[in-house]
């Protein structure tokens, strides 16, 4: 006898649905500037529901829109002849990881143009027809019998390089005047609370006309912050939208200036590459959960232009206290600046967007990091480089992958009052260093510091872990007691530690 299954009320799952619209960078115009495959794979989303309906300035849906629900993938459809990818796959996959909406099911409904000011997301415009009508189509598809629920969990808005003229000092009411339209004409396919409430994530529009910057010493590769934004009336759509958003505390914002543009292939300088926008997705998902009241943890945020003593500095908008501090693929790629005395209890750089993780001193007098007991975790492939004063505090240890690397040294040359503004190193902690993952030498480089004379560490080298001290003065060279373990190498390069200080247990010691 066959036994027939039904499926439940109780048992069906609400669905979150995020709205996605915006122009090219919302669309993800990456111009044949995709995300290499290994980051594709490493990112790629697996449970979110993925419905896209995107289409051009001539009024036509792109070829390959969504005919079904499908998952987030990157290059469709194609646009001008080239693949597209937004911040869709970046935002599925974070919120995916952190586990933020397991309650319920997630999707994101997109409908992207390829350009155009905000009059297209007017009443009448072209783009808020489609962006309806895709909605409209999505929710119809839905398995009606598996959602107890369909909620609108918040708008992701990308819009504002080619806004111009009467657009520009428009750019706010124009937006708050699109939630209120969706928030009547959506209400037939959900629950639009969050819509009526203005739940929205701005994504910071990118600016005209700037190339990349490489650092000479790290090689990382950020946008240039200085471009063009159309000025009308003594403002702009930049300035605009930031000012609204800190204005509103229901509202988000993703910035993204600091992330690199597509070179060479955009004439004009103004689109994300592959790269850029994952992390840029990565952004607006953490934005989300925020909004969401989730925990969002101590992660260094997108904000380019605040110190790491600012609460904007941190995803969760706080200071991170007693947390280990993370820089992720989400986080900034300008270098991390150190204003006055900044205490983080620990530090973990974990897949980020960027090779190298910066914390530079803002060359004033007193600039100090403080590290806690949380200590150092750098994942495989990955740096983390103090070009500021640090001083250490407590028992810890630092795991770094083999590959990866620690450096401590001078900032970049500044003076105050006429005199050298040098970093040094402080403290009295006691600092263990691991080898942890794959096999490879773990690196901890000690160069062009000055050794306070409150130096009192305590620091033993593991196995895999090789220490180097390069161009250290001050009024001692006494690192404290540095023991190293069978399997490490200190490198003193000439210098002359107190009578003591090094104590050889099976390892190696380069005078």
């Amino acid at each position: 006898m066959m036994m027939m299954v039904s499926l439940s009320f109780a048992e069906a799952r609400e669905l979150k649905i995020f709205l996605l619209t915006g122009q090219s960078n919302s669309l993800g115009a990456i111009k044949g500037d995709p995300a290499s495959p290994e980051l594709l794979k490493k990112y790629e989303p697996v449970t979110t529901l993925y419905w896209h309906e995107n289409f051009s300035n001539g009024g036509g849906i792109f070829p390959g829109a969504s005919k079904s629900w499908e998952k987030v993938v990157p290059a469709m459809p194609k646009y001008n002849g080239s693949l597209t990818m937004g911040p869709e796959y970046g935002f599925a996959f974070v919120l995916e990881k952190n586990g933020w909406f397991k309650d319920a099911d997630v999707a994101i409904v997109k409908a992207s143009r390829d350009g155009g000011d905000n009059t297209h997301w007017m009443k009448d415009g072209q783009a808020y027809k489609i962006l309806v009508q895709t909605v409209k189509n999505a929710c119809a598809a839905l398995d009606k019998r598996k959602y107890s629920k369909v909620v609108f969990s918040g708008l992701l808005y990308m819009q504002g390089e080619s806004n111009k003229g009467a657009s520009v000092p428009e750019t706010a009411p124009r937006l708050l005047e699109l939630l209120k339209n969706l928030t009547v004409d959506l209400k037939p396919c959900g629950d639009v609370s969050a819509l009526a409430g203005q739940r929205v994530i701005v994504g910071e529009h990118a600016n005209w006309g700037t190339d990349n910057e490489t650092d000479a010493e790290t090689g990382n590769v950020s946008g240039a912050l200085q471009g063009k934004d159309t000025e009308v009336k003594g403002t702009n759509s930049w300035k605009i939208m930031r000012e609204l958003t800190s204005s509103r505390t229901g509202m988000g914002y993703a910035p993204s200036r600091d992330l690199p543009k597509i070179v060479p292939g955009d004439g004009m300088k103004v689109h994300y590459n592959g790269k850029a926008q994952i992390s840029l997705g990565a952004r607006f998902a953490y934005e989300a959960a925020r909004l969401e009241g989730r925990d969002a943890g101590a992660v260094r945020s997108g904000r380019y232009d605040v110190s790491l003593d600012a609460p904007e500095a941190w995803m969760n908008r706080k200071a991170p206290g007693r947390s280990v501090c993370v820089w992720n693929v989400a986080s900034s790629i300008k270098p991390d600046v150190v204003n006055g005395v900044v205490k983080l209890f620990g530090i973990h750089v974990e897949d980020p967007a960027v090779g190298t993780v910066i914390l530079a001193s803002g060359l004033k007098a007193g600039d100090r990091l403080v590290l806690g007991p949380g200590g150092i975790r750098v994942d495989e492939g990955r740096n983390l480089l103090f070009r500021c004063s640090l001083q250490l505090a407590g028992k810890q240890v630092w795991h770094l992958a083999g590959g990866s690397s620690v450096t401590l040294t001078n900032h970049v040359p500044a003076s105050l009052d006429g005199k050298a503004l040098p970093s040094e190193l402080s403290g009295q902690g006691e600092v263990r260093v691991v080898r942890s993952g794959p096999e490879g030498t773990a690196r901890v480089v000690i160069k062009d510091m000055r050794a306070a004379a409150s130096l009192k560490c305590t620091w033993v080298l593991e196995d895999g872990v090789e220490m180097s001290l390069e161009g250290v003065s001050g009024q001692s060279v006494n690192f404290g007691k540095i023991t190293v373990k069978k399997g490490a190498v200190l490198n003193l390069n000439g210098l002359k530690p107190v009578s003591g200080s090094v104590v050889k247990a099976g390892g190696t010691v380069n005078t």
